[in-house]
C-alpha cells in the first residue's frame, strides 16, 4: 500500500506522478531506478534524504515526486523543501550593509518563506533527476504546476529551483517562459585527482606555489598542531560535541555568503547513515580539536561538506590553508576521479589548481508587488559573481 499524498495523479495519456511527504513513504525501488547514477549526484541518495528530513523537520516541510510515463515506467524523481531564506545571501557587500542597517528597524527585512525545487542546504547540486529518454520539457511544466499548488497552500513568498550548471539549464530554460528568472548562484570549485597523495601534487607544482605551501605548514608545524584522519562511524560519533560544533558555526558566523545553519544533529546523523564514507580531517592542539573538515566519499568522487575553524590560531598557524592540505592528501588517497572543494573561498581553491563551474537557479515570485520588486532589484540582488581567473600552479 503506498503512502503518496496523491496516489498516481493522471494528467493526460503522457505523465503521471506519485507525491510523498516523507522519503520514508517513496517506492525506494523507482525512486533508485531514476537515480541509479547516484554516485555522481550523492545528494538523491535515500540516506542523505533521510538525513535531512529527520534533522531539519523543525525547520522545513518536505515532499517528494516520481514521474511516471504512460507505460508506468518512473522516469524523474526530484525533491522539494521549504525554508526561511535570506534573500540578500549573494548580493554584493554594499548591498549586504544596506540590508543590516535596515534590520536593524525591520529584523525581517528580505527574509522569506521558500519552496525549493532541491533541499534546505547549500551543496551545488540540484535535486531533479530525469531517465535519458524522459520528455524534460512535458515533465518540467507538471513540476511546476505541482509546486504552484504548493507554494499556495503554504503561502511561500518565493519559487526557487537550484542549482544547476550550464548544460543542465539546456532543459530547465523553459522555466523562463513561466515567469521565472534566472540568476547566478555561486560557482562550484572542483579539481582533478590525479595525483596518488599531497606529496606527489607538491612536487608537481611551480616552485612559487610550493614554497608558499612549505611556509605555511612551518607555521603549523611551529605551532605544535598535529592532524588526524577518521573516518570510524563510533569514533566519529564520539568526538563530535556540542563543542565541535561551535567550530563548523563560527565558520558560518563568519562567511560573506551565511546560508544555513545545520544542527549538530545533521553531522551526527549523516555519520550513522553514510558508515565508512564520511571523512572527518581533524587538527588537534595537544589533545583539544581546533579545526574539522567534513567530507563525503563516493567510488569516483570526494565532496568537501562543511568544516569548522578556531579563528583564533588561523593567523598563527595557517590553520585554514592546512587544514585544507590534509584534507586534499587524504582525498587523493581515495583514489577518486574529482574532488568538488564546495562553493567559497574562490581564490584559495583555485590556487590549489580547481575549476570553477558556474551555477544557476531560477527565481519566481509567488505575489505582484514582490514579483515587481524583484525584476526591478534583480541585478542587485543577485549580481553575476565573479569568477576568479585560474592559475598555471603546475610545471611545464
Amino acid at each position: 500500500m503506498t503512502k503518496a499524498l496523491d496516489c498516481l495523479i493522471k494528467s493526460d495519456s503522457t505523465y503521471s506522478y506519485k507525491l510523498y511527504n516523507s522519503i520514508l513513504d517513496v517506492d525506494l525501488n523507482d525512486w533508485k531506478q531514476v537515480c541509479q547514477t547516484s554516485d555522481s549526484n550523492i545528494y538523491m541518495d535515500i540516506r542523505f534524504l533521510v538525513t535531512i528530513e529527520k534533522t531539519m523537520m523543525n525547520f522545513s516541510k518536505f515532499w517528494y515526486i516520481i514521474f511516471y510515463d504512460q507505460n508506468g515506467n518512473p522516469s524523474a524523481c526530484t525533491s522539494l523543501s521549504t525554508f526561511k531564506t535570506d534573500l540578500g545571501v549573494v548580493a554584493s557587500k554594499g548591498i549586504k550593509e544596506f540590508i543590516t542597517h535596515v534590520r536593524q528597524l525591520l529584523p525581517s527585512f528580505l527574509y522569506l518563506n521558500v519552496l525549493f525545487c532541491g533541499l534546505p542546504i547549500s551543496i551545488g547540486k540540484n535535486h531533479l533527476i530525469f531517465e535519458k529518454n524522459a520528455n524534460q520539457q512535458f515533465i518540467i511544466k507538471l513540476l511546476d504546476g505541482i509546486m504552484n499548488t504548493i507554494a499556495a497552500k503554504e503561502k511561500t513568498k518565493l519559487t526557487i529551483y537550484k542549482e544547476f550548471n550550464s548544460q543542465e539549464c539546456n532543459q530547465l530554460d523553459p522555466l523562463l517562459k513561466l515567469d521565472y528568472l534566472k540568476a547566478e548562484s555561486l560557482p562550484m570549485h572542483s579539481f582533478k585527482a590525479k595525483f596518488a597523495n599531497f606529496s606527489e601534487y607538491c612536487a608537481a607544482l611551480k616552485s612559487h606555489y610550493r614554497n608558499d605551501i612549505k611556509r605555511s605548514k612551518r607555521k603549523f608545524e611551529k605551532a605544535g598542531l598535529r592532524i588526524v584522519q577518521l573516518k570510524d562511524t563510533e569514533k566519529i560519533l564520539q568526538i563530535y560535541t556540542p563543542e565541535i560544533h561551535q567550530l563548523y558555526e563560527a565558520v558560518v558566523q563568519k562567511s560573506e555568503n551565511q546560508l544555513e545553519t545545520l544542527p549538530i544533529s545533521f553531522f551526527r546523523e549523516l555519520a550513522i547513515n553514510f558508515a565508512g564514507q564520511l571523512l572527518f580531517t581533524l587538527v588537534y592542539q595537544n589533545e583539544k580539536i581546533v579545526a574539522f573538515n567534513c567530507s563525503l566519499c563516493t567510488k569516483s568522487s570526494v565532496h568537501y561538506l562543511f568544516c569548522g575553524l578556531d579563528y583564533s590560531l588561523n593567523a598563527q598557524s595557517d590553520l585554514y590553508f592546512n587544514l585544507m592540505y590534509a584534507a586534499l592528501d587524504e582525498a587523493l588517497k581515495q583514489n577518486v576521479a574529482k574532488i568538488d572543494f564546495g562553493q567559497t573561498a574562490d581564490t584559495f581553491k583555485a590556487r590549489l589548481g580547481a575549476y570553477q563551474t558556474p551555477l544557476y537557479m531560477y527565481i519566481k515570485s509567488t505575489g505582484y508587488l514582490l514579483n515587481w520588486i524583484i525584476r526591478k532589484s534583480f541585478y542587485i540582488l543577485f549580481p553575476n559573481p565573479a569568477l576568479v581567473p585560474s592559475y598555471n600552479i603546475y610545471k611545464q
